[in-house]
């Protein structure tokens, strides 16, 4: 009997053990699932926003070197007579500090085979003297190089007929067809084929083509093509890794099959998990590139991604604690009842540390929010929480009939301050103007940052249009303040274009229309307003 008795309590307390590490194994699993789930969550999120970023960053970079172009396109096409020492004076600002990648700057002009001579001779008088025309064999139409500003050490290229390869004389075709800036496909250029293969690039061609007469009663005439040739490279690298932060690897490439690499950032180890891979497709130039962004070993650190190994170690350690306990328990009842106050208070210790992690991963999802609805630079609300809020606003006005104003901000001279004073500079102006927008509004008004240098203002509750005009001079007159950037002046002022609320007024299309505003401003004079359908 007493060894019956024994038997039966040696079984049950197996049985006790048996059963604390299966509950105990259980839980642990279900705590690393959540802790586990929360930081896929929190990393998924941080690289949604590199790759936000970064395809911002790309499109910004291609639309500053556009700018660039199109400005020496009209000041081209504005010569009468444009001859050798002309375009020196017109490209002598620019370099490869300005234009990080740019091999040259060139100006190409279009020739058939019979008109070979006649094109030779006129720029040979025009101050391009030596100038050898060398046209493609077996074409009849021909894009010859006649201008050049050289960059770097590379050989000139002047003479060059660029209908010889096929992605410039894509570039060329589409540029001239739409009447504005095109992008060729990858390609090694012409001055880079001596070079070792090693030390080659893949690069591009920027082309916009150029017109005499704009702006005049004078025809339109078509004259040419400023190009500039990119080295991939060069040309995105040093952004990507700046916007990166060392925490991403990224690569941009052609969207085609097969694509062809532009350029590769990688700061640091890469880390194999394709569910972080984000890509982004933006389109600059009339082509598609592709922006793929992976984490590195910086960014897994960062998001304490080990904290789920770390829940499942601890909360194994703690079950195979408590069998063991529950085994000791189980052979006297007065250690028992010692053991499982122990027990209980262990118990306590991990309950606190979770409800700890747990709060965390709530700070940390909080904080994802405001990310993703505020720029990081400015504090000011992004996109997405602007639509938001402009959607609400013209629900709620149109059912009280009160009119909502919609504000487009851009920038004037902000470039000529990144380019004389440093990207540094140009992020504590962004912060200033915002900073001034907010001092200046009220509390009821929302203003957010598009990106680069423009912003947007919604004015809710207004009463007449004048209200939204003065809102618009003050904001002229609070931006044109001078800006200290460690000792050094910095002055912008503002192109706003203004749209009022009707009765149907849908968010998408006020934005269209106050961003068509801002543009009449800037091509007005700039720093003014303009109203739509004023």
């Amino acid at each position: 009997m007493v060894e019956r008795g024994r038997n039966r309590r040696r079984r049950s307390g197996l049985a006790l053990v048996v059963a604390v590490l299966v509950t105990g194994s259980a839980v642990t699993w279900a705590a690393y699932d959540v802790v586990e789930a929360g930081e896929d969550r929190y990393s998924a999120q941080v690289m949604d926003r590199y790759a936000d970023e970064l395809a911002i960053a790309v499109t910004d970079r291609v639309v500053r070197y556009g700018e660039t172009l199109r400005d020496l396109a009209a000041a081209i096409g504005a010569q009468s007579d444009l001859r050798g020492d002309d375009f020196a004076r017109i490209t002598a600002g620019l370099d490869n500090s300005r234009l990080a990648g740019a091999a040259s700057i060139s100006f190409i002009v279009p020739s058939t085979t019979a008109g070979t001579p006649a094109v030779q001779a006129y720029w040979r008088a025009r101050g391009s003297t030596g100038l050898a025309l060398h046209p493609t064999p077996g074409r009849s139409e021909h894009a010859f190089v006649v201008l050049e500003r050289i960059f770097d050490n590379s050989a000139t290229i002047v003479g060059i007929d660029l209908a010889q390869r096929p992605q410039p004389t894509e570039a060329l075709e589409v540029a001239r067809a739409n009447g504005t800036l095109a992008i060729s496909p990858a390609f090694t250029l012409l001055r880079d084929e001596g070079i070792p293969a090693l030390s080659r690039q893949a690069s591009v061609v920027f082309a916009v083509p150029v017109y005499t007469g704009l702006g005049s009663t004078r025809p339109h005439v078509f004259e040419g093509w400023i190009v500039m040739p990119v080295r991939g490279q060069d040309f995105l690298s040093p952004t990507l890794l700046e916007r990166g932060q060392g925490a991403v690897r990224v690569e941009v490439a052609e969207a085609t099959a097969p694509a062809a690499v532009l350029t590769t950032a990688n700061p640091g180890r890469l880390v194999r998990d394709e569910s972080l891979t984000r890509r982004r497709t933006v389109v600059v130039g009339q082509r598609r590139w592709l922006v793929t962004i992976r984490p590195t070993a910086r960014l897994i650190a960062a998001t304490d991604r080990g904290m789920g190994r770390f829940t499942l170690a601890a909360g194994a350690a703690l079950t195979l604690m408590l069998g063991v306990l529950t085994g000791v328990l189980a052979g006297s009842r007065g250690r028992a009842l010692q053991q499982v106050d122990e027990a209980t208070a262990a118990l306590r210790l991990d309950i606190a540390r979770r409800e700890r992690v747990e709060a965390q991963l709530r700070e940390r999802e909080l904080e994802l929010q405001r990310l993703a609805f505020h720029d990081p630079l400015t504090g000011l609300a992004n996109r997405t929480l602007f639509y938001d809020r402009l959607t609400h606003a013209l629900a709620t006005h149109a059912r009280a009939e009160r009119m909502v104003a919609l504000l487009f901000v851009d920038l004037d001279g902000f470039k000529e301050v990144n380019d004389r004073l440093g990207h540094q500079a140009g992020d504590t102006v962004l912060r200033t103007v915002a900073d001034r927008l907010r001092v200046g509004l009220r509390a009821v008004d929302t203003v957010a940052r598009f990106g680069g240098d423009e912003f947007a203002i919604i004015l809710e509750g207004l009463s007449a249009a004048p209200d939204a005009r003065r809102t618009a001079e003050r904001v002229l007159a609070d931006l044109q303040a001078p800006i200290d950037v460690d000792g050094a002046q910095a002055r912008v002022s503002a192109s706003i274009g203004i749209v009022l609320s009707g009765a149907d007024a849908d968010a998408d299309e006020l934005i269209r229309e106050a961003d068509a505003a801002m543009y009449t401003a800037k091509h007005a004079g700039k720093n003014r307003y303009v109203e739509s359908g004023a």
